[in-house]
C-alpha cells in the first residue's frame, strides 16, 4: 500500500501539472485563434492521439503490466523495451510519414481543406512524440519510477505553454502545435535509458502477454469510438470547425476531470497485478472500495459545482465568443464523473487478466456510440453531442461495474457513493444560488468558497469517510514530504471523519 500511495502521489503531481499547463495552452489558443482556430488545433490533436493508439499495438500496456517481472539491479526491465521496440516503431514511423506525405500532396496540388498542409505536418510530429513518450512512460511506471516521469512531465509542461503562445501568435495553428510536440519530447527522449539495455536472455513473450497486448490494443482501437473525440468528425461534417471549437472548450474543461484519475492511478495496474498474482483478493477489494470512495469525494463536487458556475467560468476563461458553448459545457462537466469512474473498473479487469471482456464489450459499445452520434448530432449539434457522449459513457460504466461485481466478486459500495453525490449536489445548489444573486468574478469566488465549505460539512455529517482510510493514506504518504505537511494533510482529512465511523 505504501508503494502504491507514494507512486500515486507522484503520478497525481505529474497529472495536475500536465492538466494545468495543457488547460492554459487551450485557453491561449482560444484567445489567439478564436473558435475556428481552436477547433483546428483540437482536431489535429485528436488525429495524433487516436493515431498513436492504433500504432501502439497494445505494447505500452504490456510493458506496464509485465516489465517488473524482468527488472534487475542496474538492468531496468531486463531490456524488455528493446525486445518490443521494433514492433512498435515500424507502424508509428510509417503512420507519421503518411501524414507528412498527405501534407506534401496538399501543398503541391493546392487542394482546399479546412486544415493547411503545415497543420498536417505538425500533426505527424505530435503523433511521434506522444506515441514514443507513452511507451517510455509505461516502462517507467511499470518499474515504479514515478519520480522520473513526474520530473520529465514538469520539464515538458514548462516549455509547452510559452511555445504554444509564441507559435500560435506568429504561425497560427501549426505554430501552436509546436508546443504540444515539446510537451512530450522529454519523456520520449527518456526512452533511451531502457532501449540501451541488452535484453535479458530470460525474456520470453508468453502467449498470456501477447493476449494482453492484443486484447488491450483491440479494446483501445475500438474504444476510440467511445472515449476519444470521434464526435469531431460529425460536428465537422455537419457544422464546421467553429462548432468543434465551441464543443472543444467544454470538452477541455471536462478533460480536467476525466484525465486526472488516469494520472492519479498510474500505479494501480502493477499494484493490483501483484496482489492478483499472490491471490490476495481481499486486498484487491479493499483497494477498489477505497479508490472509488476517494475518487468520488474529489470528482463529484468538481463536476456538479463546475456545472453550477459554468455560465460565469467559461466566458471568463475562453472569451465572450464562447458564450454559446455554456450549455454543452455544463453537460460535459456535470457528467464527467461517469467517464472518470470508468478508469477504476477498467484497470481492475485488465490487472486481473480478464481483458478478454473488452473484446466483445468494446465493439458493442462503440456501435452504440456511433449510432448515437449519427442520429443526434445532425439535429442537436454540440449540445446533442454532449448528451450522446454522456449516455454512451454511462452505459459503459454500468457494464464495467457489473462485470467486476458479477465475474470478479469485486462489489461497489453504492451507499457511500450516493451519499457523496448528494453532498456534492448540495454544494452545487449553494454555489448556483449565490451566483443568481451576485454575478461576475467576485460572485464566482464566493460561490466556490461557500460551496466547498458546505460540502465539507455535509461529508462529515453524512459520515462517509472512515478513519481507517485517512490513517492508511496519511501514514503512507511519500517519505520525501516534509513532516509538517504530512501532519497538516492528516489533520485536515480528519475533519471529514465523524467520531462514530472507523470501518474501512
Amino acid at each position: 500500500m505504501a508503494t502504491f500511495i507514494s507512486s500515486s502521489a507522484f503520478s497525481t503531481l505529474a497529472g495536475i501539472a500536465s492538466l494545468t499547463f495543457g488547460f492554459a495552452g487551450s485557453v491561449i489558443v482560444a484567445r489567439l485563434l478564436g473558435p475556428q482556430g481552436s477547433g483546428e488545433v483540437a482536431f489535429a490533436l485528436f488525429i495524433a492521439m487516436t493515431g498513436s493508439t492504433l500504432v501502439g499495438l497494445g505494447i505500452p500496456n504490456l510493458l506496464l503490466r509485465y516489465i517488473p517481472t524482468y527488472d534487475r539491479p542496474e538492468h531496468p526491465g531486463g531490456g524488455m523495451v528493446r525486445v518490443l521496440l521494433p514492433y512498435f516503431l515500424f507502424p508509428t514511423v510509417s503512420t507519421a510519414a503518411g501524414l507528412v506525405g498527405y501534407a506534401l500532396w496538399l501543398q503541391v496540388t493546392n487542394h482546399a481543406t479546412d486544415h493547411a498542409p503545415s497543420t498536417w505536418a505538425m500533426t505527424s510530429l505530435v503523433l511521434l512524440s506522444y506515441a514514443i513518450a507513452s511507451l517510455s512512460e509505461s516502462a517507467a511506471r511499470g518499474l515504479n519510477r514515478f519520480a522520473d516521469t513526474t520530473r520529465l512531465t514538469l520539464i515538458g509542461c514548462l516549455v509547452q505553454v510559452p511555445l504554444i503562445a509564441v507559435g500560435g501568435y506568429f504561425f497560427g495553428v501549426a505554430g501552436a502545435l509546436v508546443g504540444h510536440v515539446a510537451r512530450h519530447l522529454p519523456q520520449a527522449i527518456g526512452l533511451w535509458r531502457y532501449v540501451a539495455q541488452r535484453p535479458d536472455p530470460g525474456i520470453v513473450i508468453t502467449p498470456k502477454m501477447k493476449a494482453l497486448s492484443r486484447d488491450s490494443w483491440f479494446s483501445a482501437a475500438v474504444g476510440m469510438f467511445i472515449w476519444t473525440r470521434m464526435e469531431f468528425f460529425f460536428l465537422g461534417l455537419y457544422f464546421g470547425t467553429s462548432e468543434i471549437g465551441h464543443y472543444a472548450a467544454g470538452l477541455t474543461l471536462a478533460g480536467l476531470v476525466v484525465q486526472l484519475p488516469t494520472q492519479m492511478l498510474g500505479g494501480l495496474t502493477p499494484h493490483i497485478g501483484r496482489h492478483h498474482d499472490k491471490g490476495d483478493f481481499d486486498q484487491i477489494r479493499l483497494t477498489y472500495h477505497r479508490i472509488m470512495r476517494w475518487l468520488s469525494l474529489f470528482i463529484f463536487p468538481i463536476c456538479f459545482g463546475g456545472a453550477a458556475i459554468m455560465g460565469e467560468l467559461l466566458p471568463l476563461l475562453f472569451g465572450s465568443e464562447f458564450r454559446e458553448a455554456v450549455p454543452m459545457a455544463q453537460v460535459l462537466v456535470g457528467f464527467a464523473f461517469v467517464t472518470a469512474f470508468s478508469t477504476v473498473p477498467t484497470i481492475m479487469i485488465g490487472a486481473c487478466e480478464r481483458s478478454g471482456f473488452f473484446i466483445y464489450a468494446s465493439p458493442i459499445t462503440a456501435a452504440i456510440c456511433m449510432l448515437a452520434f449519427a442520429l443526434i448530432i445532425p439535429e442537436g449539434a454540440g449540445l446533442g453531442s454532449a448528451w450522446a457522449r454522456t449516455g454512451v459513457h454511462g452505459i459503459w460504466l454500468v457494464w464495467l461495474i457489473g462485470f467486476c461485481w458479477m465475474r470478479l466478486s469485486i462489489r461497489l459500495n453504492l451507499t457511500d457513493l450516493l451519499l457523496i453525490a448528494f453532498a456534492a449536489l448540495v454544494c452545487a445548489a449553494v454555489a448556483y444560488g449565490i451566483l443568481q444573486e451576485i454575478q461576475g468574478f467576485g460572485g464566482m469566488l464566493l460561490a466556490v468558497g461557500c460551496g466547498a465549505l458546505v460540502y465539507a460539512v455535509a461529508i462529515r455529517l453524512l459520515g462517509v469517510v472512515p478513519r481507517n482510510d485517512v490513517v492508511a493514506l496519511a501514514t503512507n504518504l511519500p517519505a520525501k514530504l516534509p513532516p509538517r505537511l504530512s501532519d497538516l494533510v492528516y489533520r485536515l482529512l480528519l475533519l471529514l471523519v465523524p467520531a462514530r465511523r472507523s470501518d474501512g
